[in-house]
């Protein structure tokens, strides 16, 4: 699984794809596909147009190719276009996935959202629901500022499996990348509720351990990160989605684990990662169920160090 998927359309959002999986691809060796989908069945019908088909698929691969040439730091025979009749893009795109075994799949987010937020639109949110390897969604208008290296990577962590696969994900990221690593964990006010009855430990003391507690977790995770890969920790308190989509505004990218349900193997955003993508700063990257390294073989031994 060395292969990064591009889904694009003829719109803006889908060159700040574009722009991020760029900066990804120049620390890996692996293949590139751009991929647009095209609304037509090809299940057999009376209603089947083999020209119209034709027009429709002449028309994704355009798209697909100028959006390809905004990969020029990359050498040609990397990258591939693809172009699949599905009325629905989302499942397109996760054929494409399985496929040509992707690592992972980058989407821009909707024109409807904020300038420099992520907002994903129909075919991210469908394909965040069940993908079969990470997916990347870009903020709105990624591709119009100045971005020279991905150095600044969080991951979220809370001690569950989903995110210890995101912590692995993002310590092969930071180590291809050459970037920094920052493991965030969140304390959430009602974790300690009110203050403590007469005779019990007082609400500000039952905080401050269970703070201590999870810095003394994040420190864990930190000391037992690869020995190229630099790292701290930043332990927040408050909601755990607003707090993650404020400290992404100082990150080039955000790690976090699917929902702690639903099928291994597979993307599924809910609950905190759910609106944490929809509310982040910076590109968001959400990590399947169920893969102990999920970027491995992406960011494996074979990457070369980012230009």
């Amino acid at each position: 699984m060395t292969t990064i998927l591009i889904g694009v359309d003829n719109s803006a959002r889908s060159e700040d794809a574009v722009a991020f999986a760029r900066r990804l691809a120049g620390a890996t060796t692996g293949r590139i596909v751009v991929a647009c989908a095209f609304p037509y069945s090809d299940v057999p019908s009376r209603a089947a147009n083999l020209t119209y088909r034709d027009a429709l698929k002449t028309d994704a691969l355009r798209t697909a190719r100028r959006m390809s040439e905004l990969l020029s730091n990359l050498p040609a025979d990397r990258i591939g276009t693809a172009a699949v009749a599905n009325p629905s893009p989302a499942h397109a795109l996760h054929d494409i996935a399985e496929a040509e075994g992707a690592a992972l799949v980058v989407l821009g987010s909707t024109h409807t959202g904020r300038a420099g937020r992520v907002m994903p639109g129909s075919t991210a949110e469908r394909l965040l629901h069940g993908a079969p390897c990470a997916v990347a969604v870009v903020p709105e208008g990624y591709a119009e500022h100045t971005h020279p290296e991905i150095s600044r990577i969080g991951v979220a962590y809370n001690g569950t499996a989903e995110s210890k696969a995101a912590v692995a994900a993002a310590a092969e990221a930071a180590a291809a990348l050459g970037a920094e690593l920052t493991v965030i964990g969140v304390v959430e006010a009602d974790m300690y509720g009110a203050p403590a009855m007469t005779g019990g430990p007082s609400y500000n003391l039952l905080r401050q351990d269970l703070e201590a507690q999870i810095r003394a977790n994040l420190d864990a995770v930190v000391a037992g990160l690869p020995e190229d890969v630099r790292g701290g920790v930043a332990c927040l308190e408050g909601d755990p989605a607003e707090r993650l989509a404020a400290a992404s505004e100082k990150l080039d990218v955000l790690v976090i684990g699917s929902r702690g349900y639903g099928p291994l193997r597979a993307v599924l955003a809910g609950g905190v990662s759910g609106r944490v993508v929809r509310e982040a700063h910076c590109p968001v990257m959400v990590v399947p169920r169920g893969v102990e390294a999920p970027l491995g073989e992406l960011f494996g031994a074979e990457a070369v160090a980012s230009a």
